[in-house]
C-alpha cells in the first residue's frame, strides 16, 4: 500500500473508498501525530464525522509534550468525539475500547464491532490497528459490498481495518514541511535535506526550541549565529565531513531530520491549539 500520496486522483479515489467503507462501519478512529495534531488532521475526518462517530487519536504521546497534549485532548473532545493521547508502544487503554462501544450502542448485536482506521500516513495507523487486535487476531476477507483490496481484521468482538493513509494536495508549504520533519512524507515531496534541515532550524529557533535540540549535540546556541552554522557544527559533532574536511551538509540535515522524526532528540509538541 502506498504510504505517500500526493495528488489528486489518488486523493479522490481514498475518498471514495472512505464513503463507501462508512457504509460497513461502526465507528472510525482518528489517528494524529501528538506533536502536531492540527497538521496531522485527516482531510476528510468532518465528512466522515457525519456519517459515523469518530474517535480522535493522538498517538507518540511519548515524543510530545505532556502538558501540551493535555490542552489538545480538551480542545478536541466533546461528547460526540471521544479523544485520547496513547503511546502504542505500551498498547491502547480500556477506555478507548470502552468509549468505541459506548458511542456504537447502536449497532446490531449480533455481530462485532466494525472499526475503520484513518488519517494521513505514518501518523500509526497500523501500530493502533496492531495494538488493538493484540495477537489472537484472524484477517479476514473482503465484507459484501466494501472496498476490494482492503483487509479486515478480526479479534473477540472486534473487526478492525486499516485505510490508506492521504495527504491533502492543497495543504500549504509550511505544513508540508512539518509533516516532512515528522516523516509523514517524503523529504523529496518538499525539497531536499539541507533546505529542509535549515528550515526546521529556523522554526526551533523561532519556537524556542533551539537549545533542546543543540543540547543533543552539545552544542552551545549564541545570539547572531545563522542556523545554517548551527547545521555544520551537528555536521562536525556527528563526522559527516566531505575530503578536505567540509561538511556534508545533506548528510547532517538527514541525521537531525531522522533523529527528530523517530524522537532521539528528546519531546517536542510544535503546535498549540
Amino acid at each position: 500500500m502506498t504510504r505517500t500520496v500526493w495528488y489528486p486522483g489518488h486523493m479522490e479515489k481514498g475518498k471514495r473508498q472512505l464513503k463507501e467503507m462508512a457504509s460497513q462501519v461502526d465507528v472510525f478512529i482518528e489517528v494524529r501525530d501528538a506533536r502536531a495534531p492540527k497538521s496531522t488532521s485527516s482531510p476528510f475526518v468532518q465528512e466522515l464525522a457525519k456519517l459515523k462517530p469518530v474517535c480522535v487519536v493522538l498517538s507518540k504521546r511519548d515524543l510530545a509534550e505532556e502538558d501540551k497534549t493535555r490542552l489538545w485532548i480538551k480542545e478536541l473532545a466533546s461528547s460526540d468525539t471521544p479523544a485520547f493521547a496513547l503511546n502504542l508502544k505500551r498498547g491502547v487503554s480500556r477506555e478507548l475500547r470502552r468509549k468505541l462501544f459506548e458511542v456504537c450502542e447502536g449497532k446490531p448485536r449480533w455481530r462485532e464491532l466494525r472499526v475503520a482506521i484513518v488519517g494521513i500516513p505514518n501518523v500509526g495507523k497500523s501500530m493502533l490497528l496492531n495494538a488493538l487486535i493484540g495477537k489472537k487476531t484472524s484477517k479476514v476477507g473482503g465484507l459484501p459490498g466494501i472496498t476490494r483490496g482492503v483487509s479486515w481484521h478480526k479479534a473477540g468482538r472486534l473487526l478492525v481495518v486499516d485505510s490508506p493513509g492521504i495527504l491533502d494536495p492543497k495543504t500549504d508549504r509550511e505544513t508540508r514541511a512539518m509533516l516532512a520533519w515528522l516523516g509523514c512524507i517524503r523529504i523529496s515531496v518538499v525539497g531536499d535535506y539541507e533546505s529542509l534541515a535549515l528550515e526546521f532550524l529556523k522554526f526551533m529557533q523561532s519556537s524556542s526550541f533551539i537549545s533542546r535540540i543543540l543540547e543533543n549535540f552539545s552544542i552551545t546556541p549564541a545570539d547572531e549565529i545563522a542556523v545554517e552554522e548551527y547545521l555544520k557544527a551537528i555536521g562536525r559533532k556527528i563526522g559527516a565531513l566531505l575530503p578536505g574536511g567540509e561538511v556534508d551538509i545533506s548528510r547532517a540535515g538527514k541525521f537531525l531530520l531522522e533523529n527528530f522524526a523517530t524522537g532521539k532528540l528528546g519531546a517536542f509538541t510544535l503546535e498549540l491549539p
